[in-house]
């Protein structure tokens, strides 16, 4: 297959003037270079179609001072933007970064004076009190206009709907959604997927809502999550140091929840595939290490053909896209029957594939789980490991999976050496397949 990427370079000029006034000239200048990227099988038909896609990185869990983030939104942006994403969610808690909002800030705040001096005083709004200053915080329809650009750059808005059981994230609003609560995890869940999809469908804007780490505060169960209806993304990953995504010896970690999930939906509830997203989840952007939640570590890349709102939901609503914190590929391929996995290498790394499934006949049995007085804990079930086991385990950056016939779905995980101890560094997670639909 040969494959070609376009890329389009924009010559952008910013003034900013003295007197108060803010502008900006922005001169577009495209310029399409066409370069050969990939190359393995030959010529099929709708090659073309095909080569005209690209990979896009993003992240879709990002807070800043609109809610309980640690720095100004145009900050946060400019952060991803300058360290190779293509795209970005800002989802502050049950609030859009729009509308007039002040802040209090300290005098001598040192995270007030670098985006000061990141922005200048034209940019920046103030006024002072008796004791300290107030600073507006810019609304997302004021500042995507420093950072947007075609084929390089896109700004969602979002909000984290942070309900009293659970967290969702609803991407590509365009206005707030209050928690829907529910007398049940299920019920919460599913009225807020609920309030996402009537917000699309009475405004005709794409949206979608993923479900937020599963195990924060240990909400929800991989029981409770594969019981919704209408939707399809939760996070396998979220790389906040307090969401516990590896579980505990009482609880079982996100993919382990994943496996379990996917296995019931199609199995036995006759419901489809849920689709899994790594996320930062980030806070802190001037303090840093394990401890911290930082930007960078955990992130998606989604193949489409244009860096735009409906191409990227789209291409997320037919799976086409992985998980990742520094694993990255070349290529992804389904023709219904195989998986077919190109890594793009990085020297000195090397690689481990997993392809994980679960297989028909499997033991459906579980049990719950007890604490030390024999007293059954709200988590999710012990099941048999005939759930989500490693059908095929391969060395290397090029890898296969072709389908026997008994598979219910299966994924693929990829482990590099960047990989550490407790922590998913260098770790990418390719999205689930079923048999007989092509991807």
């Amino acid at each position: 297959m040969t494959g070609f990427r376009f890329n389009t370079i924009f010559h952008k000029t910013k003034q900013f003037h003295r007197a108060g006034n803010f502008s900006k000239t922005i001169a577009i200048l495209p310029v399409f270079f066409i370069s050969l990227f990939f190359s393995d099988c030959g010529h099929s038909s709708g090659q073309e179609v095909r080569d005209s896609l690209r990979w896009w990185k993003g992240n879709l869990h990002t807070h800043t001072l609109w809610s309980d983030g640690q720095d100004y939104p145009e900050m946060v942006t400019q952060w991803y933007k300058d360290h190779g994403y293509h795209f970005l969610a800002l989802s502050d808690h049950n609030i859009l970064s729009e509308g007039q909002k002040w802040i209090d800030v300290a005098p001598g705040d040192a995270v007030f004076r670098k985006y000061l001096e990141r922005f200048g005083p034209d940019w920046v709004e103030q006024k002072a009190t008796d004791d300290r200053i107030q600073v507006r915080l810019k609304p997302i329809s004021e500042f995507r206009c420093l950072f947007e650009e075609p084929g390089r750059f896109l700004l969602f808005q979002a909000e984290e709907i942070s309900d009293t059981l659970a967290h969702l994230n609803a991407i590509n609003i365009s206005r707030p959604i209050p928690p829907q609560g529910g007398n049940s995890p299920v019920e919460l869940l599913q009225n807020n997927v609920n309030a996402v999809i009537a917000q699309s469908r009475e405004t005709g804007r794409p949206m979608f809502c993923q479900i937020n780490h599963p195990n924060f505060r240990w909400a929800l169960t991989a029981e409770d999550i594969m019981q919704i209806r209408d939707e399809k993304f939760f996070e396998i990953y979220n790389a906040h140091p307090l969401t516990q995504s590896f579980g505990d010896s009482k609880h079982a970690g996100t993919e382990r929840m994943w496996d379990i999930i996917l296995t019931k939906r199609l199995a036995e509830l006759n419901l489809p595939l849920i689709y899994g997203i790594a996320a930062d989840d980030a806070h802190v952007y001037h303090q840093w290490g394990p401890a911290y939640a930082n930007p960078g570590r955990a992130w998606i890349v989604v193949r489409s053909h244009h860096l735009s709102p409906e191409s990227i939901i789209r291409a997320m609503d037919a799976g086409d896209f992985y998980a990742s914190t520094g694993v990255a590929f070349k290529d992804i391929l389904f023709d219904g029957r195989t998986l077919k996995l190109v890594i793009r290498p990085e020297n000195g790394i090397s690689y481990i594939t997993q392809f994980i499934g679960t297989l028909r006949g499997y033991d459906s049995t579980s049990r719950s789980v007890v604490d030390a007085n024999g007293i059954q804990i709200r988590t999710t079930r012990i099941y048999s490991n005939d759930i989500g086991k490693i059908l095929v385990e391969i060395k290397g950056t090029i890898s296969t999976y072709t389908f026997t016939g008994n598979e219910i779905y299966v994924r693929a995980k990829v482990i590099s050496t960047r990989s550490k101890d407790n922590t998913n560094a260098g770790i990418a997670w390719v999205q689930p397949v079923v048999p007989g639909v092509i991807k």
